[in-house]
């Protein structure tokens, strides 16, 4: 989530929240190094010469900075010994900014790192990035990449970022739990409020639920909310300036979200749900106090532990349907991107390590198997998953492979809206929950900030899904 969640490469689920690493150089470091290849550079063949890339580890310790290198770095030296990757560790919450000051200073690093299409979107804007479209060409990405992927990369019909990583909101559920009572996951809206009902009447809080550690987290609610009850199409229209965000389809999904906290279903209501810390919010979940819990594909770093220590088991399913006419879907967050400085002096070597990234697929699930990060938004091959990846996690993703190819996938705020409407979201969709703010008033404030970054072209394309390609 870029513009609030800055954490990639920081893992998802560990949300930035009071990381504030000094920066480490493994090779070098400037703040604002110049993209001058400290040795001869090739434009052709085998790539050669120095190649800088600041990234933020999935933890700022020895580990991060060590999984980070032997999946990111070593692989990709061991094929192309003549190029120099100088990886310099920043602060993740940090890291954009300081890619941010030095590019406009004409400086940064060769590749170019951001926690997120809208991050990337004013760089390219600024003609700071490279076009990749004819490298992708050669190299055959479309055909690699899954059908969204490279539409919601491109700025102003060009391709200028490769996504890195993406995750997907679920509904998880404590699986032990459910076979006690013999319930299944709710597929649409009255068997949620059925269930939801039965876990009542047995003194169980519906859904696990609470913001105290990270208030932005209400945004998945919403993001969940306005796929399952408005649905992608009308979130597509709304991306693509057809209709304002005061549809009566998205006052309806403010309003459901709304009336289920009124009644105590999300972290047992507004009060409890503003107080709840992360670590309540799980022991609730494992241990049965809680049935469910709409989250993103991130928590399977963090929820197999709770479980272990609860001794019971959860699984996940698509959220369900809230809305007749709206089917199930996965709404999709693209995380780290990665692009090319139009600076550097070594765009040979740039464009080479960006095509290793998305085919060496036996280092990328390495890399999920043990750091527990998410794979590319690549065609799957189930053969190529070690079994040392959770099952439940890897089925997410084949799961999302599917999707996207029948284009069952949705939209997440912080991907999609554009940086003005996702802080406005992120500020005021609290008021909306305890009784501050009105869903009228939350919808015109969230279209007049959508409305100003349209009015900039600052809206990331938005990709195909189901009805939305018609």
């Amino acid at each position: 989530m870029p513009h609030f969640k800055q954490r990639r490469n920081a893992r998802p689920g560990l949300r930035s929240r009071g990381i504030r690493a000094a920066a480490v150089a493994l090779a070098f470091g400037a703040a604002l190094t110049a993209c001058t290849g400290q040795t001869a550079a090739s434009t052709s063949g085998d790539p050669t010469g120095s190649l800088s890339y600041w990234y933020a580890p999935n933890t700022p310790d020895a580990k991060g900075v060590s999984d980070f290198v032997k999946y990111n770095v070593t692989p990709f030296q061991k094929l192309y010994p003549k190029v120099d990757l100088q990886a310099v560790q920043k602060d993740v919450n940090n890291i954009n900014q300081n890619i941010q000051v030095a590019l406009a200073a004409g400086k940064g690093p060769d590749i170019v790192t951001g926690s997120g299409i809208s991050i990337v979107f004013p760089y390219a804007q600024a003609g700071y990035l490279e076009d990749l479209s004819a490298t992708a060409k050669q190299n055959d990405w479309q055909n690699k990449l899954l059908p969204w992927a490279m539409e919601s990369s491109k700025v102003d019909g060009k391709l200028v970022a490769l996504p890195q990583a993406y995750e997907t909101l679920v509904l998880f559920y404590n699986k032990t739990l459910f076979e006690k009572n013999g319930w299944t996951p709710p597929k649409n809206q009255q068997e949620l409020e059925a269930l939801a009902s039965k876990m009542v009447a047995k003194g169980i809080t519906p859904f696990a639920a609470g913001n105290s550690d990270y208030p932005p987290a209400t945004q998945w609610l919403v993001s969940a909310f306005m796929n399952d009850v408005a649905g992608p199409q009308k979130i597509h229209d709304a991306l693509t300036g057809k209709i304002k965000w005061t549809d009566p389809a998205f006052a309806k999904t403010m309003e459901l979200l709304k009336e289920y906290f009124d009644k105590g279903w999300f972290g047992g209501g507004v009060k409890k749900y503003f107080s709840t810390t992360d670590p309540q919010k799980y022991t609730q979940l494992a241990s049965g106090q809680a049935g469910m819990y709409i989250s993103g594909s991130w928590e399977f770093v963090t929820l197999p532990e709770y479980f272990k220590q609860a001794n019971s088991e959860f699984d996940w399913a698509e959220l369900p349907s809230l809305s007749n006419g709206v089917a199930q879907n996965f709404p999709l967050s693209i995380g780290n991107t990665l692009s090319i400085n139009k600076k550097t002096q070594n765009a040979h070597a740039a464009e080479t390590y960006l095509d290793w990234q998305l085919n060496d697929a036996k280092t990328m699930w390495a890399n999920v198997e043990a750091t527990g990060v998410g794979p590319l938004p690549v065609h799957i091959n189930k053969s190529d998953i070690p079994s040392g990846v959770d099952s439940r996690f890897a089925r997410v993703y084949t799961s999302l492979q599917s999707a996207s190819e029948s284009g069952n996938v949705g939209y997440t705020t912080w991907t999609s809206w554009g940086g003005k409407a996702t802080t406005f979201i992120s500020a005021n969709a609290d008021k909306v929950l305890n009784g501050d703010e009105s869903v009228a008033d939350f919808l015109k404030g969230m279209d007049a900030a959508f409305q100003s970054d349209m009015s900039r072209n600052l809206i990331p394309t938005p990709y195909s899904t189901g009805e939305a390609t018609k």
